[in-house]
């Protein structure tokens, strides 16, 4: 199974909206890691420590989220992100709802966002050689 966390912002723009979307990003990057600043300032045994470590790292998930969504921007944009995958809009579905539980691992879109870039950035470097 492929992640491809840009389609899973996509296909929540083009089924819920951009701006139903982003206002959900959004919330989830500043609310999520402001809790977890707080619980982390509050921490007083390593149960409260890891929980507030835990929700800044949900809060830093959903900063490539946003940013896709960001990129993305409109639902037309969304419907082309995601290609002949809407043809079957109850396997699309199914796909990324399954995929978006992985929003709840910790720097897992991030981690995913820097390791799709570095194979494109080799490929670019080797062809100069």
């Amino acid at each position: 199974m492929s992640v491809n966390f840009k389609k899973l912002a996509a296909i929540d723009v083009a089924f819920l909206g951009p701006k139903l979307i982003i206002a959900e990003f959004a919330f989830g990057v500043l609310f999520s890691i402001a809790l977890g600043i707080f619980a982390l300032l509050r921490a007083h045994s390593l149960w409260g420590t890891a929980v507030g470590t835990y929700l800044v790292c949900l809060g830093i998930n959903y900063g490539p989220m946003l940013a896709y969504a960001l990129a993305i921007g409109n639902r037309e944009n969304a419907r082309l992100e995601l290609g002949d995958e809407l043809r079957e809009k109850r396997a699309a579905m199914s796909k990324y709802r399954r995929q978006s539980l992985l929003l709840f691992v910790p720097l897992v879109v991030p981690i995913f966002a820097i390791f799709r870039r570095v194979p494109r950035a080799n490929a670019v470097h080797a062809g100069r050689g």
